[in-house]
């Protein structure tokens, strides 16, 4: 194949390094096109090097965002779920016996409260009858005795009572009770164990009981959980009808106030109001102590 200079267009040989007519180089182009060529493709090279990092982060930050998607997708599930188990989970009402033995716990503490005020009061009475008054004034005295003689009645009435609440009540409440009952079958799995260790009892008695032993224990736990569970509820019952009571406390002197009502209604109302918000006080901050 015929060789032609590129710059005056004569023909050369393949062996010739110049042009005979010219005089210009004949291979110069090669390595500059080389040259070029390895430039460019080192270029390309630093760009895509330095682009790796870049696409590198991307990809890391699409992988950890779909990751984050996934995550945020199986939580929302589990919330769902555990929502739907809530909802399907049925509490159980209390058991009226319980709640028997918690308005007697609750009379019991009222009782408890009253006796100690009354008990201060007759400390105050006794101080009177020693002074000097008590002897010399016969009005004072007559007053005086009559205020001991009714604070040593309501005393009397109260013991009365407490002794009557003492008789219904349970030796034990029921959650203390299977408070107990848990901490002994924890102390017959942990006796269990260690007769087991100890080689006194059989690998078949072993896992029988300590299965038996668990059944037992579980289903006491339930147990104290549905009751503690009730007993929350009715906490919150015993509350709205709290709030119920004080709006009616306040509707009743309002209407006192513009009256609608004269003072003799207005003051039964309030009696009977009060008494009845004593009562469910009572009645609340004893629930509360006892699902602790």
């Amino acid at each position: 194949m015929a060789k032609f200079c590129p710059y005056c267009g004569n023909p050369v040989r393949e062996s010739d390094k110049y042009c005979i007519i010219c005089g210009k180089p004949l291979i110069v182009d090669l390595p500059k096109l080389k040259k070029k060529e390895a430039e460019e493709k080192l270029q390309k090279d630093l760009e895509e090097i330095k682009q790796e990092p870049i696409i590198k982060e991307k990809e890391n930050r699409q992988k950890e965002e779909k990751e984050e998607e996934i995550k945020e997708t199986e939580i929302e599930d589990k919330q769902e779920e555990q929502e739907q188990k809530s909802e399907k989970k049925e509490i159980k009402p209390l058991p009226e016996d319980v709640k028997h033995q918690i308005e007697l716990y609750a009379e019991f503490s009222d009782i408890q409260f009253h006796k100690k005020t009354l008990s201060e009061k007759l400390l105050g009475i006794s101080k009177m009858m020693k002074d000097e008054k008590y002897e010399l004034d016969y009005d004072y005295k007559e007053k005086t005795n009559i205020k001991f003689k009714a604070l040593k009645t309501l005393i009397q009435e109260l013991k009365e009572r407490e002794k009557e609440i003492e008789n219904q009540m349970d030796d034990v409440f029921i959650i203390q009770k299977l408070n107990n009952e848990v901490e002994a079958k924890t102390y017959q799995l942990k006796n269990l164990t260690r007769e087991y260790r100890l080689k006194k009892v059989d690998p078949d008695t072993f896992d029988n009981l300590k299965n038996r032993y668990k059944k037992e224990k579980d289903e006491i736990e339930q147990n104290r959980t549905d009751l503690k569970e009730g007993m929350k509820i009715w906490i919150g019952e015993l509350k709205v009808e709290k709030t119920d009571i004080i709006g009616s406390l306040k509707l009743n002197k309002g209407q006192f106030s513009s009256k609608e009502i004269d003072k003799e209604t207005y003051e039964k109302n309030r009696k009977d109001l009060e008494f009845k918000l004593k009562k469910t006080n009572a009645k609340i901050i004893t629930l509360e102590k006892l699902t602790k």
